[in-house]
């Protein structure tokens, strides 16, 4: 597998907070940057950094119950 890069706009700006992500590590998820403690189920608002998987649609970020739930 061959690495790819990402190219990411300066200032970097969390998608959940809006304020400026200056930490070392964020996570990128839906095409969008994260805070890890920003990246939040839209419905429950359960923190996903620490789950295996999320789910998105519709430009709402899901856990795996709340997806399932309003499939």
């Amino acid at each position: 597998m061959v690495p790819t890069s990402v190219s990411i706009p300066e200032p970097i700006i969390c998608a959940g907070c809006g304020e400026q992500v200056c930490d070392r590590f964020f996570l990128l998820a839906a095409g969008r940057i994260w805070h890890s403690i920003c990246l939040r189920c839209s419905q429950c608002h359960c923190e996903l950094q620490t789950h295996p998987s999320l789910f998105w649609r519709d430009g709402n970020i899901y856990c795996q119950q709340d997806y399932s739930r309003y499939k």
